[in-house]
């Protein structure tokens, strides 16, 4: 009897989480995509400014942020940001908790643990956010602190193999983006049923465009961890901006770059009509 109650337990928290933030989960997801759909769209203009050998900041969530608080009214521009970004903290923890209505499979348990990751990373972009509305910088650029840890890794007995390990989890989520382009599986979530059919061809080609992009730069960041594992050289790895960085440098890279921050941008754009179109059922289940 006691066993059986240990297992219907989680059941039941899993079933109060979902009651107690049924009625707020979907609004606060919907301002949680469109803060990250404004943070990939900054990226993309750093990107563009790189690839054009004007970029000052780095191309990445962090330098998007703070590109943010240098602009006009940049405090005020932070702070809906900061908020922004710490709603989707809080939605993707809550869509963690809350579990999936069909119960527990190991797709599902994956699942949740990829939301608990991506809450994770975005109370990280909280952090930064804040922090430079307190007038406190970040104590390094995303490269320099993602470079840091694998050369710390890299010492460890079997570090090789766990930063070519992560590499290939890293590409293995690139490829997951970009075979939407393919299966459009990201139209499943969308209610389109009240929009203009130009509406709805442009969502569905921003969000191939932005997916495909965003799988090529998962991609990269991916293949530069599994070569750092294999020179040992922690600065063959890095961030996001290392990795656009480095596009940027090779044959034909400024044209290159400024396809993939295009993309970027078709992925903000994206973000910000799927806040508007996601259906109610698809935030608060994602």
């Amino acid at each position: 009897m006691a066993t059986r109650s240990r297992a219907r337990s989680p059941g039941r928290a899993e079933a109060a989480v979902r009651q107690h933030t049924a009625s707020w989960v979907a609004p606060v997801g919907k301002v949680g995509l469109a803060a990250q759909g404004v943070l990939y769209g900054v990226v993309a203009i750093l990107a563009l400014q790189v690839a054009s050998g004007h970029g000052q900041e780095q191309p990445d969530q962090t330098g998007a942020i703070e590109a943010v608080a240098g602009q006009p009214f940049g405090r005020f521009l932070l702070f809906v940001l900061a908020v922004g970004l710490a709603l989707h903290c809080v939605w993707r923890l809550v869509l963690a908790a809350r579990g999936d209505v069909v119960g527990d499979d190991a797709a599902t348990i994956a699942k949740r643990i990829g939301q608990l990751g991506r809450s994770v990373l975005y109370g990280g972009f909280t952090v930064v956010a804040t922090r430079l509305l307190l007038n406190t910088r970040s104590s390094g650029g995303g490269s320099q602190e993602s470079q840091k840890a694998t050369a710390t890794v890299l010492g460890w007995p079997t570090g090789p193999f766990l930063v070519a390990a992560t590499g290939v989890v890293v590409a293995g989520v690139g490829v997951w983006h970009a075979r939407k382009v393919f299966t459009r599986s990201f139209e499943d979530d969308l209610d389109l049923s009240d929009a203009s059919e130009m509406t709805r061809t442009a969502v569905l080609a921003a969000g191939s465009a932005g997916y495909l992009a965003r799988g090529v730069a998962f991609g990269l960041v991916g293949w530069f961890l599994v070569q750092a594992s294999v020179t040992h050289d922690p600065n063959d790895a890095g961030g996001l901006d290392s990795a656009l960085k480095r596009v940027a440098d090779a044959d034909y890279g400024p044209d290159l770059l400024r396809l993939l921050a295009l993309g970027l941008l078709m992925f903000g754009v994206y973000r910000i009509l799927d806040a508007r179109y996601r259906s109610r059922e698809a935030i608060a289940n994602a």
